[in-house]
């Protein structure tokens, strides 16, 4: 597998600097370069793992809950299990950062099928996958709920979702962004 993968829609770029193999499932260490103005996920929790913030240049604006907080090169900040966060790139310059993630999930396989559909043309303008099998596979694999729709709902839908498309072997399509079974 390709190191760095590419969103289409915003021109972040991520590369693998430690994959979960390669810590035995301790961890995943990735670096993000976020072009200027660029904007992260929507407010989101993780409540599998935490994650580590840590900028290498530029300027990173990370919410944490309801407090913003801008880090430059050499800081950290780190988003507890269950709490509410982001990213944004507010500046004019580009930010590279990078994003420990303990433990790391399927986050590296989720961001690689979701770059892929990009790069293949299956999402729609914003980046969204066409299909909500595919969406529902993608959120539960990097474990990320989206903050003002009820938890359990998400849980429970994607579920759902995602327990039918397997099932149905919908999701083989897909193996050829993450070189494993899904």
């Amino acid at each position: 597998m390709e190191p760095m993968v590419t969103n289409k829609v915003t021109g972040e770029q991520i590369t693998f600097l430690e994959t979960a193999k390669e810590t035995n499932g301790e961890y995943l260490l990735i670096e993000v370069a976020l072009p200027p103005h660029g904007d992260g996920p929507p407010l989101h929790i993780h409540d599998r793992f935490e994650e580590e913030f840590e900028v290498i240049s530029g300027k990173l604006t990370v919410t944490l809950g309801k407090t913003k907080y801008v880090l430059e090169a050499g800081d950290r900040r780190i988003a507890p299990i269950k709490t509410p966060h982001t990213f944004t790139n507010d500046d004019d310059e580009p930010v590279v950062f990078r994003v420990r993630l303990t433990p790391p999930s399927k986050f590296e396989q989720s961001v690689r099928i979701h770059y892929g559909l990009m790069a293949d043309g299956l999402t729609d303008e914003k980046g969204t996958p066409k299909s909500l099998a595919q969406t529902a596979l993608i959120l539960t694999l990097q474990n990320t709920l989206i903050v003002g729709i009820p938890l359990w709902l998400q849980r429970c839908f994607f579920g759902v979702i995602v327990k039918r498309a397997r099932k149905k072997g919908v999701y083989a399509v897909l193996e050829k962004y993450t070189g494993e079974k899904l």
